[in-house]
């Protein structure tokens, strides 16, 4: 494909997930980053994405990564970037969309933004819906990588799973793989997905379960310890207020249809699926470090 594709985040895990995906499926990339010489940048860039320096704080940046793509795939920090306007840029990323005439726009929201749970990326949701831009809506869940990803704050560390979550309580997973395959399908088939909402779910467990899961891929024990919640406070008050919401029970988003998503990408991943082609790799150092 000779299509362009802006993709926000590009050196993030979601971005740089779906663009990594474009690239492998023949389209071209335009990457934005605040850090053009960073490994990740050189990477995407190896990889025969066209970089842009710059941030989205920037009107003008902004067209420059637009004007002229056939495709947009808006993706915003949350609540680990509180220092970042998600809802300005959100909202300018789309302006841009309807201002040069873009194909199609896929936008990552949050699972249950529409129930209260993340106002702010309902309110780029409702911003996009009411500017007439053709565009598509992913509302994933908990990232399978967090396990590893943000393991300063949860995820395994110290030969151990370490979460907010209470014991009892189940949480919906998906693999950023899966993400990036939804993410190509919207933006190859524009007609099929104007309009849609797809809440992506690819499992549900609870932490105990997940521990089960991680120690069978790993053959050793990896137990499941609960992080005391004002721990977490103490390093970001918006990523405590989640787990406070997913404790209260009203975390889990139901009616989600992991068969009908498999049905649209055959390839979705369970946790076990995920263990067993990448993240059992990935865990390994945390459980046992160099010294």
């Amino acid at each position: 494909m000779n299509q362009v594709v802006f993709v926000t985040g590009a050196t993030g895990q979601q971005g740089g997930a779906v663009a990594d995906r474009l690239l492998r499926d023949g389209w071209q990339v335009r990457a934005l980053t605040r850090h053009p010489d960073s490994a990740r940048a050189r990477a995407l860039a190896d990889a025969g994405a066209q970089l842009i320096a710059g941030s989205l704080e920037d009107p003008a940046t902004i067209d420059r990564c637009v004007d002229g793509v056939y495709g947009v795939y808006s993706v915003h920090p949350g609540p680990l970037a509180p220092d970042q306007d998600e809802v300005a840029a959100g909202k300018a990323v789309t302006d841009a969309a309807v201002k040069y005439g873009v194909a199609h726009l896929v936008y990552s929201s949050g699972l249950g933004a529409d129930r209260g749970g993340q106002p702010t990326k309902w309110e780029i949701e409702q911003y996009i819906a009411a500017s007439g831009v053709s565009a598509t809506v992913l509302r994933p869940s908990s990232f399978m990588e967090n396990l590893i990803t943000q393991s300063a704050t949860v995820g395994i560390r110290d030969g151990a799973l370490r979460t907010a979550a209470a014991a009892h309580v189940r949480q919906q997973f998906i693999a950023l793989d899966d993400i990036g395959a939804f993410a190509a399908l919207a933006l190859r088939n524009p007609d099929d997905y104007r309009g849609r909402t797809l809440e992506l779910v690819a499992d549900t467990l609870t932490p105990p379960e997940v521990a089960a899961e991680v120690s069978a891929a790993m053959g050793r024990q990896v137990p499941y310890l609960q992080r005391p919640i004002e721990e977490l406070r103490r390093i970001n008050e918006r990523f405590a207020r989640g787990y406070e919401l997913l404790n209260s029970g009203d975390g889990i988003v139901p009616g989600v249809d992991a068969d009908a998503l498999r049905a649209l990408h055959p390839g979705l991943m369970s946790l076990r699926d995920w263990l067993d082609r990448k993240g059992a790799e990935l865990i390994r150092p945390l459980l046992d470090p160099r010294p």
